[in-house]
């Protein structure tokens, strides 16, 4: 019987393989290494990309942040100029009032029996000092004023005989009470002379 020693054989493809299995893993890590920086790259091609976006956008804040702060002058300028067109409103209308109350108290102050020396508003208070021929023209001046729209109420607060050029007359001082609302509803003299027309 004839006896093959095959110990190098074996040892020979186990060599072969160990070497394949070396080369295949030599080649998966080279493969893996290989993605690995094609990764790395894509990945930091992609930060640089955002980087860059991220300063235009910053760029483009820092040139909204001026369109911004011109926003909030003319926002400023705009409410400076509301506030302006109120104020002017208000002092026309307190004009408006002001005529409509003088209107009022010339239309209702009788000529030759009454004359009126001084006027003062302050606030909502009218005060009027003058001077009548007697008791009954003030009274009836009271009562003219108190029924008027324009003025809420009329209060006598002094009355004193004085005499002027010789005539003995009433002097007195009023304090009437003006409802505003209603001295910008009222109208004018002149208004309800046309009316009668």
């Amino acid at each position: 019987m004839v006896r093959i020693n095959l110990l190098p054989i074996r040892q020979i493809k186990r060599r072969q393989g160990a070497v394949q299995e070396l080369f295949v893993f030599a080649f998966s890590l080279l493969v893996l290494l290989l993605a690995i920086g094609v990764a790395s790259g894509v990945i930091a091609h992609t930060i640089a990309s955002l980087n860059r976006h991220n300063q235009e956008l910053l760029v483009k804040k820092n040139s909204y942040n001026a369109i911004i702060k011109e926003i909030e002058e003319l926002k400023q300028q705009k409410q400076n100029l509301e506030a302006k067109i109120d104020t002017i409103q208000k002092l026309k209308k307190g004009s408006q009032v002001a005529v409509r109350i003088l209107d009022v108290i010339a239309d209702l102050t009788p000529p030759n029996r009454m004359w009126l020396n001084s006027l003062q508003q302050s606030g909502g208070t009218l005060k009027l000092a003058g001077v009548a021929l007697d008791n009954a023209t003030i009274a009836q001046y009271m009562v003219g004023l108190s029924r008027s729209p324009v003025f809420a109420s009329a209060d006598l607060e002094s009355s004193a005989q004085t005499e002027v050029a010789g005539m003995k007359l009433k002097a007195f001082t009023l304090s009437i009470g003006v409802g505003k609302e209603q001295a910008q509803a009222a109208p004018t003299a002149d208004q309800q002379k046309g009316k009668k027309k």
